[in-house]
């Protein structure tokens, strides 16, 4: 199931990774947003941590259990094993491991030590290997943690195959999740929410904050799309209502419930993955003078920092996406990019006029 009235607190990941685990942000946050002087936090600045705690503070503190598959975790491949030499071992079954750096102490005790965070040079089909590695074990077992966080950062671009296999990788291991939750024993009882930490793909017809979020279980409306205004603190209450716990705080009790994602007639067919028309290790083309010019602009934007980028390398990425997927002769639509103010009069409504866009 679709919604597509679903939106993210914040922006990008400094303040996204808050608001989908927290459900709030710290006064230093909010005050110090865009300059990041102490560091752009991924879970490495306690100065960010919210006083009502993480999601998973929650689950730990009513006694049930918890695991974490790379969030907040700066991963590093062993040297020499780059993307492509990671697509190699995973097909020939060779284990590889992978550097862990994890700030906050709590998590770290209760995340997959085999399990790669953030790092754009690593396949999100090696993080899905390792996660359905334990998830078999839990089958076993018959031991599913109550809570787990599974990261997959690859719906981003940047890193040495093309746009278009970051995402068919993305969405490749999406699926594998889906499949094998939905044929294990435990999908009767099971509930999984996939969204963005924040919306910073695009430029958005609708608005900049809009998000993806899919809601899939046996007792999600199946093939429906749910305009229903939500956003990730509705994600962290439903969760959290679902197991019976409290609101972690005033941001997320405030947050409405997700209850017209969900049917009380269930459907148990499983899901079949469906494997990506794109290759998941497709090289950029030999590039001509226009594409070489692109990449190279692309190029001189620093990706290990994504959030720090500025107004000019938001408008180069678009800028690349688009000629990498329409050609370097298609157009880019400029009149359609960044903020305007068209469809407003027939709504009735009026834009911010420029002078005050900056408070004044």
């Amino acid at each position: 199931m679709l919604l597509d009235n679903y939106y993210c607190n914040g922006v990008l990941s400094a303040d996204g990774h808050s608001w989908a685990t927290e459900g709030n942000v710290t006064p230093y946050l909010d005050r110090a947003f865009g300059g990041f002087n102490r560091s752009y936090t991924f879970g490495d600045d306690p100065i960010t941590y919210s006083s009502s705690g993480f999601l998973w503070d929650q689950f730990l503190g009513a006694g049930l259990s918890f695991r974490n598959y790379g969030e907040m975790d700066y991963a590093e491949p062993p040297a020499g094993a780059d993307y492509f030499k990671q697509l190699a071992a995973l097909k020939n079954n060779e284990k590889l491991v992978y550097e862990q750096k994890i700030g906050i102490a709590r998590l770290r005790r209760y995340s997959s030590r085999d399990y790669p965070g953030w790092n754009m040079a690593i396949p999100d089909i090696v993080r899905m290997d390792r996660f359905l590695r334990e998830f078999r074990e839990f089958e076993a077992n018959g031991q599913l943690p109550n809570l787990s966080i599974v990261y997959l950062p690859q719906d981003h671009f940047g890193g040495p195959v093309t746009s278009a296999a970051h995402m068919a990788d993305n969405d490749l291991a999406v699926g594998m999740l889906v499949e094998a939750v939905s044929k294990s024993r435990f999908w009767k009882e099971t509930v999984i929410f996939i969204n963005e930490d924040d919306p910073q793909n695009g430029y958005d017809h609708v608005d900049g904050r809009r998000s993806i979020c899919l809601v899939v279980s046996p007792y999600t409306k199946r093939k429906a799309v749910v305009s229903d205004f939500y956003n990730q603190t509705s994600v962290l209450r439903t969760i959290l209502h679902i197991f019976g716990l409290p609101p972690m705080n005033q941001r997320d009790a405030s947050s409405p419930l997700m209850t017209n994602c969900f049917t009380i007639k269930p459907d148990f067919s499983p899901y079949q993955t469906i494997v990506p028309k794109t290759p998941v290790d497709q090289r950029p083309p030999s590039p001509t003078l226009p594409q070489a010019l692109w990449a190279a602009a692309v190029r001189s934007i620093p990706m290990k920092q994504t959030g720090l980028k500025t107004a000019f390398h938001d408008e180069l990425f678009n800028r690349a996406v688009w000629h990498e997927q329409k050609g370097v002769l298609t157009p880019y639509p400029f009149e359609w990019a960044g903020d305007h103010g068209r469809g407003l009069e027939k709504r009735k409504l009026k834009g911010v006029p420029e002078e005050d866009k900056d408070g004044k």
